[in-house]
C-alpha cells in the first residue's frame, strides 16, 4: 500500500457519527471510507476508544449486542492509535486551560500539533468556537 496522502486527527464526535445517523453523518463516514482505502491515515487517542463505546452505549437504539459489533468494527479500522505519555497530556492540559475546554477535547488537538497535522471535529459548539481563534489545528468536519 502506498503512503497515505494526508494525515489527519479525528475526535470521539467524528467516531461517534461512524455508528450513528447524525447530523454531518455523511462526513463523516467519508473521512472513515477514506482511511479504509488508503487515501488518508487517521490518527486518534487511546481514549477515543472510551468515548466512542460509551456515547454508544447512551445511544437509545443500541444494546449490548449491537455496541459488541460496534466495538469489533471500530478494532478493525485499524486506525493510527498513539500511546498516551507526559508530553501528551502536558501539551493537552496546557490546551484545556488555555481553551477552556475539558482534557477530553484537548488531547486530539495536541495529537494534531504533534502529528503536525489537523484535528478534525463534529462539536462546533465547545470545541471548535473555543479553540479555533485561538490557533489550535482544528477544523470543523
Amino acid at each position: 500500500m502506498a503512503e497515505p496522502v494526508e494525515v489527519v486527527v479525528v475526535d470521539s464526535s467524528v467516531a461517534v457519527k461512524w455508528f450513528s445517523e447524525e447530523e454531518t453523518t455523511d462526513k463523516a463516514l467519508e473521512l472513515r471510507d477514506r482511511h479504509v482505502s488508503g487515501s488518508i491515515a487517521i490518527w486518534v487517542s487511546q481514549s477515543l476508544y472510551f468515548e466512542v463505546v460509551n456515547a454508544l452505549r447512551f445511544k437509545p437504539d443500541y444494546d449490548a449486542k449491537k455496541l459488541s459489533n460496534a466495538i469489533g468494527f471500530l478494532l478493525n479500522l485499524h486506525l493510527q492509535t498513539t500511546s498516551m505519555d507526559r508530553k501528551l497530556l502536558s501539551r493537552a492540559g496546557e490546551i484545556a486551560y488555555d481553551g477552556g475546554v475539558t482534557i477530553y477535547d484537548a488531547t486530539p488537538v495536541a495529537l494534531a500539533e504533534a502529528k503536525k497535522t489537523f484535528c478534525v471535529t463534529a462539536d462546533e459548539d465547545t470545541q471548535y468556537v473555543k479553540l479555533k481563534p485561538k490557533g489550535y489545528p482544528i477544523r470543523l468536519l
